[in-house]
């Protein structure tokens, strides 16, 4: 038993580690997953009447008969918070891990873990069983997990846990005291310091589909033939109001009276080829400029916010332009606030360069600061900078 204690004491910990540290790695991703669940709890705590059927379509509740609640007002004033909360919830991920390797304070962190644990696998369930969150990101944009994958994860820890949680009396930690907290306080050092690196400026390793070196255009195409599998055509038989599902679709199942419409799969066997970008789109009231972007030279300015974006930057643009014009390099603004939110910023600091409107969870999947600049050249993305490490001519000038 000791044996098998001190095997789940390593695969525990250990996931527990390496989750903390990809979420440390971009906290904002994780932010905006937060937000997500808090939204959809939020929406789901309300106050509303019962939805009425009519022909077999569900009517929608109008405004005025749903009513916030005490709790679904908590979760939305936790949105603000969703930044703080996500760094310390990865930073404890990280901690706690490392002292489950050693056995520092033991029976405390296993409390943690166990709460930590139940707290999770009933986000992956809520997830999976009411169709909410589709990806948890219990570890970022590293590894993708469907809801079901997530929880069943979550299962198998608490699982884990539980034998060590019913046997913390009789551990024993794998190192002393001192050693324990030596490693808890350089564990919360580093944890902490790569958080707030990684939100100040931007994730250390990037796993998105817009990390430099990809082809955004390639990235918004197949990467191979799809594949499919047996097509499914389910229907609810309203005699028996039993599912009956068929292969293909046959002449009875137009009877209205007797079949109802369920649902349509065609599963795909090979998902690995779909687009990674499939929401890029550039666009201003003279029409779509997507595939412009893809041509030449270009510093995009990524302004996700302009009321929450750090403007002192904007004070050296000009003169960055006007570096960058002489070096055929085409300097583009990306923003997802209102045109005349824009228009002050490019008035206020003279910015004599083209706006343009782009989806606010786009640009902040393709960068997380906010300002950043991605240098394009073909549409293949060349560097990216936060705010704070602004690029200059001369650097530019270097990767082109």
């Amino acid at each position: 038993m000791n044996i098998l204690n001190k095997v789940i004491i390593f695969l525990v910990g250990g996931l527990f580690i390496f989750s903390g540290l990809i979420k440390l790695n971009d906290p904002v991703g994780t932010q905006i997953k937060l937000e997500e669940y808090f939204e959809v709890f939020s929406e789901d705590l309300k106050e509303k009447p019962a939805q009425v059927s009519i022909n077999g379509e569900t009517e929608p509740i109008p405004a005025d008969q749903i009513k916030e609640t005490t709790l679904s007002k908590f979760f939305i004033a936790l949105k603000p918070y969703a930044l703080s909360i996500a760094l310390l919830m990865s930073a404890l991920e990280v901690i706690l891990g490392v002292n489950l390797l050693t056995g520092y304070r033991l029976r405390f962190t296993l409390w943690l873990l166990l709460l930590m644990i139940l707290f999770f696998t009933f986000l992956t369930y809520y997830s999976w069983a009411y169709d909410k969150v589709q990806d948890c990101g219990c570890f970022g944009d590293a590894i993708k997990l469907t809801p079901k994958q997530s929880f069943m994860k979550d299962v198998v820890l608490t699982a884990l846990i539980g034998v060590l949680f019913f046997q913390r009396k009789r551990l024993v930690p794998n190192a002393g005291p001192k050693v324990g907290l030596a490693f808890n306080l350089v564990a919360t050092a580093l944890s902490f310091g790569l958080g707030l690196y990684a939100t100040y400026y931007l994730p250390p390793i990037d796993f998105r589909a817009y990390k430099v070196g990809v082809s955004i255009p390639d990235q918004m195409e197949y990467s191979g033939e799809p594949q499919y599998g047996q097509e499914k055509y389910i229907y609810t038989n309203l005699d028996t109001q039993e599912e009956e599902v068929y292969n293909q679709w046959e002449e009875k199942l137009g009877d209205t009276l007797k079949y109802e419409f369920k649902a349509y799969e065609k599963p795909l066997l090979n998902p690995e080829v779909l687009p990674k970008i499939t929401d890029f789109n550039v666009w201003n009231a003279e029409g779509d400029y997507t595939d412009s972007v893809f041509t030449g030279n270009k510093l995009l300015i990524i302004v996700e916010d302009v009321q929450k974006t750090d403007l002192p930057t904007f004070e050296e643009v000009p003169a960055l332009v006007k570096n960058l014009d002489q070096m055929n390099v085409e300097v583009w603004l990306l923003s997802a606030s209102s045109n005349d939110l824009v228009e002050a910023l490019r008035h206020q600091y003279q910015l004599a360069i083209p706006a343009f409107s782009v989806d606010g969870k786009v640009l902040k999947t393709m960068a997380r600061a906010n300002p950043s600049f991605i240098l394009l050249q073909e549409g293949v993305v060349k560097a990216k900078w936060p705010h704070r490490k602004m690029p200059n001519a001369t650097s530019i000038k270097q990767l082109l």
